[in-house]
């Protein structure tokens, strides 16, 4: 039987950009594509979770269950979705988007690298904008338990994950970097066009 043995709350989790992201603390990749499930996608190293507010704080609850929990009752919140989250590291935190973990909160996968289920639940997701340093009516439950966990399972999915080609949002975060690299310390007005397939 499944065990909640975590679980930690915090009522000002900062994101910009509509993104609360759980991945390892190292991932330097670009985002998974969100075109299947607007509320979280995910891919080896990283998950992102897809807010109604564009930057805002919300009210986040995290559970690390020992295996699949029961799913909350009917009508209990808006949206929900779960998805796998595959950790290369085993260090996964959650943040907003260029932000710092709350404080207080564990990392999410500690049983060791390999692929956990998360599922996200969600209530009050709106498209308010002009929530800026405001704490918004979002409210998000996300519970994290492992499936394949462990040196073997970890081996795999490095695997899987040298071998995924490039997406678009990997493309055009090495661009960002390639103009970046080559203008230090000038404004981006004069860069050149991303390469094709990475613009939105």
């Amino acid at each position: 039987m499944a065990e909640i043995v975590r679980t930690e709350r915090a009522e000002r989790v900062f994101v910009s950009y509509h993104q609360l992201t759980v991945g390892d603390r190292a991932f330097d990749k670009g985002n998974p594509d969100h075109s299947l499930d607007d509320l979280a996608s995910s891919r080896p190293g990283l998950a992102v979770i897809w807010t109604g507010v564009h930057t805002g704080f919300l009210d986040v609850t995290i559970q690390l269950a020992t295996a699949t929990p029961p799913t909350p009752p009917p009508g209990a919140w808006e949206a929900g979705t779960e998805i796998d989250l595959i950790t290369l590291t085993g260090e996964t935190v959650l943040c907003g988007l260029m932000g710092e973990p709350p404080p207080g909160f564990p990392g999410l996968t500690p049983q060791a690298p390999g692929r956990y289920r998360m599922r996200v639940h969600a209530r009050g997701r709106s498209r308010n904008n002009e929530a800026y340093r405001q704490v918004c009516p979002e409210v998000y439950l996300i519970t994290v338990w492992p499936v394949d966990v462990g040196p073997e399972a970890a081996a795999r999915y490095q695997e899987t994950a040298d071998g995924e080609p490039p997406s678009r949002s990997d493309l055009l975060l090495a661009w960002a970097r390639e103009q970046a690299a080559n203008e230090p310390g000038r404004p981006a007005r004069r860069v050149g066009k991303p390469p094709s397939g990475a613009t939105p």
